[in-house]
């Protein structure tokens, strides 16, 4: 047997309602997992037909993780989860003898440590990736000069003045094309 059911006021295991007086959502956290004696988790008969049953792992049952709400998890009274693992059960797999919980208590609100414990990682990785940024050199970024304002600020006048010299230099008489305005029809056979 790899867990301990209980839950059910009627004895079945078939019964119970939650305190809602409905199934509820399950709820799953990554961070949660299936993973050695004295988990506590929701039983259910699907997604998010959670009800008042739940069951406590005598082993890791990764098989379960993403289909189970886990709840909580045993920090002490294992030497009651080894009594409750030496009880025989029968054909239908109810324990051959009555078990009652008549007392727990609960010492940490396991949702709060773990928003704590992701916030903690959040900050961590922030801090790590700012530093990464300031080993990244920042690029230089050459000054442009400003020769005037407006279209054109930036070009250098001297330059202007030698490209206008050198298309001066270059033209020499030029040469008109003569224009045709004349329309034919021809013979359109190719077409």
């Amino acid at each position: 047997h790899f867990m301990v059911q209980g839950g059910d006021p009627e004895g079945t295991g078939a019964g119970g309602n939650s305190i809602w007086g409905k199934a509820f959502k399950d709820e799953f956290k990554p961070q949660y997992t299936h993973t050695g004696r004295g988990v506590l988790a929701m039983a259910n008969s699907g997604p998010d037909t959670n009800k008042s049953q739940f069951y406590i792992t005598y082993r890791s049952c990764k098989h379960l993780d993403s289909k189970h709400t886990i709840f909580g998890k045993l920090v002490g009274g294992m030497d009651t989860l080894n009594a409750m693992e030496r009880i025989g059960t029968d054909n239908k797999d109810a324990p051959v003898e009555e078990m009652k919980i008549e007392r727990v208590a609960v010492f940490v609100d396991p949702f709060q440590e773990a928003e704590d414990e992701l916030k903690a990682e959040r900050e961590a990785e922030l801090l790590k990736a700012s530093e990464e940024l300031k080993k990244i050199p920042k690029p230089v970024v050459k000054e442009r000069k400003v020769f005037t304002s407006g279209v054109g600020k930036y070009i250098n006048p001297a330059i202007k003045k030698e490209a206008r010299k050198a298309e001066d230099i270059g033209e020499g008489p030029s040469i008109k094309k003569k224009k045709t305005n004349s329309y034919a029809l021809k013979d359109f056979s190719g077409w």
